[in-house]
């Protein structure tokens, strides 16, 4: 589960078949023009933008191993087992590495972030992790920490433009995509697909990117389908048109497609929130629904409960963008969920620990990493769903291995 507000761009991996572009700068298509944007976090500009030159504060000269790397974590919340296992992950990969780790948490107030921020830079930590509460103050604190000489990596959501080293994060636009093209395969072309959408908040950009991802998907698997011929990034832009008829009407109908979203609802993350949130839209429109969009899987399990409390669950299916929860793939092996993205804490955690030991160990040239490195985009339905669920029972989440971090310059490539 992932939340933030507001967002930017680019990846590590091949994440986004959709945005594999042969676009020029003088031909460039008009969605790349909106980045960055809160509900574009995710999409890859085809022009992106080297980063070699902005200050970093990363280290020039090889670390002495005989002190102890010190890392100073911020981190949003341990309200719920996405962040949890964010910071257990962190802490005995520190521990394998011989690291000093001092996580603090926030409570999701930016004020505590930076406070935190302040006192790392007093311990003149060699490093510090950033899970950003706001975008704006993070880049802020980034920015007071790379001038007193110490690197920041964020995790969970692109802060806004700043001297960061990288996010490292799953894709929150791409996921969502995926998980929406699934969505129409499912139902076929002669279907007309009624849906929900519950986002964590309005505003935040992992939220808003996974549920328009969502709606891009279903728009351009649809127009696949009835070939209206959209090429994907006509939908994107299309999905994006929709999205903002969403946020600002609560509504959208495309009868082109064959595709409509009747109602948002707003669940904060949790599983009570998303079952707070099914309930009012099903009081309203359950005569007409199909499926419920969550944008991560506890609010995608809080909508089942609201589903089966009725009695619609044969009727109305669930679909998450995100976290594929262990809980949450044996629902999907039994049919009960249609399908989840990935996006797990622990393997986050585990990224951010990676790249640590890369560079400060491994003589890793981070100079050029993209402001956002995404994890490959991947979802899981019942047909692959045993390839990802873990026989670790340990493990919250899904089966996966952390991708090598790209350059800018290898992205490119």
């Amino acid at each position: 589960m992932r939340f933030l507000k507001s967002a930017s761009c680019m990846l590590c991996s091949a994440a986004l078949a959709l945005s594999a572009v042969t676009a020029t700068a003088a031909a460039k298509h008009e969605i790349y023009k909106l980045l960055p944007n809160s509900a574009l976090s995710g999409v890859i500009d085809p022009d992106m933008v080297d980063r070699s030159t902005v200050a970093k504060a990363l280290p020039t000269t090889p670390r002495d191993t005989n002190k102890k790397l010190v890392i100073g974590w911020t981190e949003i919340t341990l309200g719920n087992p996405w962040f949890v296992s964010v910071v257990d992950t962190a802490k005995a990969k520190a521990k394998e590495y011989g690291y000093e780790l001092d996580v603090q948490v926030a409570d999701g107030d930016p004020a505590k972030t930076s406070a935190q921020i302040d006192a790392f830079i007093a311990k003149k930590v060699d490093v510090i992790v950033l899970d950003p509460t706001d975008l704006a103050a993070a880049a802020a604190d980034a920015q007071r920490a790379v001038d007193a000489g110490i690197p920041v990596i964020a995790l969970g959501t692109v802060p806004d433009e700043s001297p960061i080293v990288t996010t490292v994060l799953f894709n929150p636009y791409g996921n969502g995509f995926e998980a929406g093209r699934f969505i129409a395969q499912h139902y076929g072309a002669d279907k007309m697909i009624t849906a929900a959408a519950i986002l964590g908040t309005v505003g935040n950009s992992t939220s808003e990117s996974r549920v328009n991802g969502m709606i891009t998907g279903i728009i351009f698997e649809r127009s696949e389908q009835l070939g209206l011929g959209l090429s994907k990034e006509d939908a994107m832009l299309m999905g994006f048109n929709k999205f903002q008829d969403l946020k600002k009407g609560g509504s959208f109908d495309y009868p082109e497609a064959k595709f409509g979203v009747v109602s948002m609802g707003v669940g904060y993350w949790t599983e009570e929130g998303g079952l707070d949130a099914a309930e009012d839209i099903l009081t309203a429109h359950s005569s007409k629904l199909d499926i419920i969009l969550a944008e991560n899987d506890f609010m995608g399990m809080g909508a089942l409960r609201a589903i089966e409390n009725q009695g619609l669950k044969d009727k109305i299916a669930v679909a998450s963008a995100a976290d594929g929860f262990r809980t949450v793939l044996d629902l999907v092996e039994s049919g009960d969920f249609l399908v989840t993205g990935l996006g797990s804490g622990s393997h986050t955690g585990e990224g951010v620990m990676i790249l640590i030991n890369q560079i400060f160990d491994k003589g890793f040239v981070a100079n050029n990493l993209p402001l956002g490195s995404y994890y490959p985009s991947q979802i899981v339905n019942k047909q692959n769903v045993k390839e990802f669920i873990d026989p670790d029972s340990a493990n919250l989440f899904f089966r996966y291995t952390v991708p090598p971090f790209k350059t800018i310059d290898e992205l490119k490539d």
